[in-house]
Parts: C-alpha cells; sequence; structure tokens
C-alpha cells in the first residue's frame, strides 16, 4: 500500500502532537470514583473545550427510560456556559448539585424545552443528579479543564481528542453476534458504508461493522442487502439517525454526517430484540493508530508500507547516502595495506637513521601521479557533495510524490 498523502500529513501532525503532549493524552479521561458505574449511558468524557457554550439534554434514553442526561459526562474550559435542556420525556427532571455545589435548577419539570443555565469559571470536577431519579442512575459531572481539542468540528492539523481508544458500550453489544470487541478503525475515509441485513444473530439480521470509529465530518451511509426482511437505522434514544420506516429493497441507502464527537447507538426497531444493534464512534484519541481501511482494528495499518519500485528507489538513495562513507573507508584500507619499502637484497628499512646517499646519474625528472595516495581533502568535499544530492532528492520527492500526488515509482 503506497503512503498517501492523508496519511503521511496525519503521521506528521500525530507525531507533532503526541511530542508536544507526552503523557498528558493518557490523563485526560478523569478519575469520577465509581460515580458513574449505576449509569447505563455512560462511555466516556465528551471533550467540548474550546466552545462557548455547551448544551446537555435532560430526559434523555438511558438507565431503562427517559431518565439520563446525555452527555452524562463533559469536559468544557473554564467561562463556558453549560446548558441543561428539557426534552419532555420521563417525568419531572432537575439538576441539583451532590454535596455543596453550585447547581440548583430548583424542583422538577417536565415541560419541554425548559432550560437551566450555569457559566463555569473555576476548573475542577461538578458532579450533579436528578434529585427523583437519582436512584435509577440519572446523574451527571461537568469537568472544568484549560486546553482541549477546541470542540472537534473538524479534523484539520491531526487528529483530536475524543472518545477512549476502546469504548465501554455498558453491555450494548452483549446480544450482537457478529460483535468481536473490536471497533473498526475507519478515521482515514471521507466516507464510509455500513452493510443493513449482513448475517449474523442467527439469520441476516445484523449492521456489518455493527462498530465504526471515524473522525468528526465524515458521512456513513448505511445501505440495504435486500436480505432479512425490513429494516431500518434508528438512534437509541434521543440521537441524530432515523432512516424512516422498515424498507428491504436491496440497494436502499441512509447517510448521515457526523459532525460532534461522541457514540452514537443505533438499532433495527424490527429486530432490536435479535441483537440488530451497531454504533458509530466519532473522534479518536492521540494513540498513533491508523486508519483501518483494511477492515481490521485500529491496531493495524498503523505503518508505512512500501511497494517494489519504493523498495528499489529507497534502497538506491541508502546506497548513494553510504557510498562516500564506504568509499573514504577502501581508501585508507588502501593506504594502510601498502606493502612496507625495502632495501638492497630485500631488507626492510629501519624507520630511522642515516642511510647512505649514493650520486645517481642525472635523469629527466619524472611526474608521478598520486591517484593511489588519500586525499582528505578531495574525499571531504566528495562526501558533501553527496549529502546535498540526497537532501536535494528528499526534497524533490516530498513536492513531487506527497504534495503533488503524482507518482513517480508506480
Amino acid at each position: 500500500m503506497a503512503l498517501s498523502r492523508r496519511q503521511f500529513v496525519g503521521a506528521a501532525a500525530g507525531t507533532a502532537a503526541l511530542a508536544a503532549t507526552g503523557t498528558a493524552t493518557a490523563q485526560e479521561e478523569p478519575d469520577y470514583g465509581g460515580w458513574f458505574d449505576d449509569v447505563s449511558n455512560y462511555d466516556g468524557t465528551a471533550d467540548k473545550r474550546g466552545q462557548d457554550t455547551v448544551t446537555i439534554t435532560v430526559g434523555a434514553q438511558g438507565n431503562n427510560g427517559a431518565f439520563a442526561f446525555d452527555p452524562p459526562a463533559v469536559m468544557v474550559s473554564p467561562g463556558t456556559e453549560v446548558v441543561w435542556e428539557w426534552n419532555g420525556e420521563g417525568g419531572g427532571h432537575n439538576v441539583v448539585s451532590d454535596g455543596d455545589g453550585p447547581l440548583d435548577s430548583g424542583g422538577a419539570v417536565s415541560e419541554a424545552g425548559t432550560t437551566y443555565s450555569h457559566t463555569f469559571e473555576s476548573e475542577g470536577m461538578f458532579k450533579y443528579v436528578c434529585v427523583p431519579h437519582e436512584a435509577l442512575g440519572m446523574k451527571g459531572a461537568v469537568v472544568v479543564r484549560s486546553g482541549g481539542s477546541g470542540g472537534g468540528d473538524s479534523d484539520g492539523g491531526g487528529q483530536q481528542q475524543g472518545p477512549p481508544a476502546n469504548p465501554d458500550y455498558g453491555g450494548w453489544f452483549d446480544d450482537v453476534s457478529n460483535y468481536d470487541g473490536t471497533t473498526v478503525d475507519r478515521t482515514d475515509a471521507d466516507s464510509v458504508e455500513i452493510s443493513v441485513g449482513a448475517q449474523g444473530n442467527n439469520g441476516a439480521f445484523a449492521f456489518d461493522p455493527p462498530a465504526v470509529r471515524v473522525t468528526p465530518g465524515t458521512e456513513v451511509t448505511w445501505k440495504w442487502t435486500g436480505e432479512g426482511g425490513g429494516h431500518n437505522v434508528v438512534s437509541d434514544g434521543d440521537g441524530p439517525l432515523d432512516s424512516g420506516g422498515a424498507v428491504s429493497e436491496a440497494g436502499t441507502t441512509y447517510s448521515h454526517t457526523f459532525e460532534e464527537m461522541g457514540v452514537y447507538k443505533y438499532v433495527c426497531v424490527p429486530h432490536e430484540s435479535l441483537g440488530m444493534k451497531g454504533a458509530v464512534v466519532v473522534g479518536g484519541p492521540l494513540d498513533g493508530s491508523g486508519g483501518g481501511s483494511d477492515g481490521g482494528s485500529g491496531q493495524e495499518g498503523s505503518g508505512i508500507e512500501l511497494s517494489g519500485p519504493q523498495w528499489l528507489l529507497s534502497g538506491s538513495v541508502l546506497l548513494a547516502f553510504f557510498s562516500p562513507l564506504l568509499f573514504a573507508v577502501a581508501m585508507r584500507r588502501r593506504q594502510n595495506g601498502r606493502p612496507p619499502q625495502t632495501g638492497e637484497g630485500g631488507e626492510l628499512r629501519r624507520a630511522s637513521g642515516p642511510e647512505p646517499v649514493e650520486e645517481a646519474a642525472e635523469t629527466e625528472p619524472a611526474v608521478e601521479l598520486g591517484h593511489d595516495e588519500y586525499d582528505p581533502k578531495g574525499t571531504a568535499a566528495l562526501v558533501a557533495f553527496y549529502f546535498v544530492l540526497i537532501a536535494l532528492l528528499w526534497v524533490f520527492m516530498y513536492f513531487v510524490e506527497f504534495l503533488g500526488r503524482v507518482s513517480i515509482i508506480g
């Protein structure tokens, strides 16, 4: 597989970001101390830092009914206004801090469209509950922390922090037979296709892949296979997906572009009880994993693979790089390996001591060419020339192969 421009730029940006952040990325997820152990819709902290206003739905699907905050855990920047908005489901709800905190929306209300807001100025962790349904698991938390991904509205400049590398789906896939525990990584694709009516769950009652990770701004298309009867794609709870009534015609498609980071669960309503469920994870952590266009998990495909012509070019470049050094070594060995000078009768001349000088007959002066002698300055100049040549070759390869997308190596 040739190295694409998107993979090259992404790898470079990811490496730079890793070098800048060190181990900070691994510490992004706060320690809630078991606060969300009984909250069914908790699957990680939604990073909304960089946004001026963040909205949380009150009465979202979760905890065996409309008894959840969505997202239950959110991370914001200091100075962010958080707005809780009631959807009118699940009866009366309110927002009250756990312990001595700043949140108190008053008595429980059920009217859709009701809002309550609070601006968080200082950093910290602020846990809260819906008092009437706290025992059911209707709890949430706002983490105020500086820095962050800037809201996750685009994927430019490097891969952004999002849901964990291995999201906790909270048992969502326990009854899904074609889910093998991996989330297929498609973060290198501009559009992703999911089959509707794939083989699974004792028939053609599955989405394939059931769990997929994409970057914000990716269009996901569900395409019907025509098997297993009528299917549809509908969000679990208060989500953006709704393909309408169940259809069975092969080739039917439904698309949605995901802009916000998070975990989006969905079902085929007629076959939900059979396990026809799926999830789209939007956003990815800076873990250095590359795209999974081969259908594998995010842990594969992160290396750079070269074709035959590319290996040939790489070998030529390496040979040109090391040839001056090999030449210098050969010349040094040749100089050291010259036989010692001998006197008359084959005796070795001594390195010191006067030698008898005999007057020789006049002859024409001979001009000796010192081709066999080691020339340090000439060798250094040759090495410098090769280094300049290699630098020019790499610059040429970068601009033509990666930026221009014009392949010169097959």
